[in-house]
């Protein structure tokens, strides 16, 4: 294989940091519907204290978005690993390695609640909630 044509770990480097990537950006747009719609909801439409229940949803998802964008990460690693070692080329793995190293259910759930409490996705709901509180309180 000469220097020009990428290998299969190389390629699905790229594929997968593009994905890890665009996840980040479908975070983003979680957060920012959430206070879009917490904030219709709360000052035109009046629905008091359900709101911030939406929004505690908003972040739930965000979490589980955040798990999924991890996945990437995991296999990124792995690939930047088999990178250094042209000889161990195991491209072409995501779901494989996804299904060997599977968690259950219960594990799968505590890290969706481990990646809502993430800072960089704690924050920005929990300030949301406060405002959805706040705004229920005083209508």
């Amino acid at each position: 294989m000469d220097n020009h044509t990428p290998s299969a770990l190389q390629q699905e480097w790229t594929t997968l940091q593009y994905q890890y990537d665009s996840y980040e950006k479908f975070s983003l747009l979680i957060k920012l519907a959430s206070g879009i719609l917490c904030s219709l909801l709360l000052f035109h439409v009046q629905l008091d204290f359900i709101v911030p229940l939406l929004c505690i949803v908003f972040w739930m998802l965000d979490g589980i978005w955040k798990t999924f964008q991890g996945r990437i990460s995991d296999r990124l690693l792995i690939i930047e690993k088999a990178l250094l070692n042209p000889m161990q080329d195991n491209g072409m793995q995501y779901n494989s390695q996804w299904e060997f190293s599977r968690p259950s259910s219960m594990r799968l759930v505590a890290s969706y609640l481990k990646n809502a409490l993430t800072p960089t996705v704690v924050a920005p709901h929990i300030l949301i909630i406060v405002i959805a509180v706040i705004g229920a309180y005083i209508s």
